[in-house]
């Protein structure tokens, strides 16, 4: 009878057990919210070699009819959506290197036109430089090595001789007036 009792004991507890396991087995569920975040990324360069621009009076035709240089791929852009480039000039003039004479600002025109290759829609405005940051190119879109063509144009300005008493220095040296010119990226 023992025997039989710890038999059924045995069975008893093994039932138990086994329904206790089956109760506890469980199944679920949770969830995992997943963001795609796209932040603005923006940047602009000028392509290597061409951080220097010289607008170079050096012949009667050039004092006649001012001058013009034009840079191709001269700013290189990428942005991750639409974009605004703007242009400005570290003061309201040009300051000759070592004096105080200066030349406004105002009398370089920056232009900018597409690229080769480049397929974004944009719009171009032409600048008169001033200390002010002005829209130079607009584009509702974004893209990558986004090339832009800029124009220094001095030919109104400093054309009919209008700079032909800047030349200060007897030795034949060469007189420069310079300032810096920003171009900012910012989105649209």
């Amino acid at each position: 009878f023992i025997q039989t009792y710890r038999v059924l004991f045995s069975w008893v507890v093994a039932c138990l057990m086994l329904s206790t396991f089956q109760a506890s087995a469980q199944s679920g569920s949770d969830n995992v919210t997943i963001n795609i975040t796209f932040r603005p990324v923006q940047t602009i360069s000028v392509s290597p070699g061409q951080n220097t621009i010289d607008i170079l009076y050096a012949s009667v035709s050039d004092y006649q009819s001012g001058v013009a240089v034009t840079r191709d791929d001269h700013l290189t852009v990428f942005s991750t959506g639409g974009f605004l480039v703007s242009v400005e000039a570290s003061s309201e003039n040009f300051t000759r290197v070592g004096g105080t004479e200066t030349i406004p600002a105002s009398d370089v025109i920056i232009s900018a036109i597409k690229s080769t290759g480049n397929k974004t829609d944009s719009e171009f405005f032409d600048v008169t430089l001033s200390a002010t940051s002005t829209p130079l190119i607009t584009s509702n879109n974004g893209g990558r090595d986004l090339k832009y063509g800029i124009t220094y144009d001095n030919s109104t300005k400093g054309a009919s001789n209008q700079y032909i008493n800047r030349y200060e220095s007897g030795d034949g040296a060469e007189t420069v007036y310079r300032s810096r010119i920003t171009y900012t990226i910012t989105t649209r």
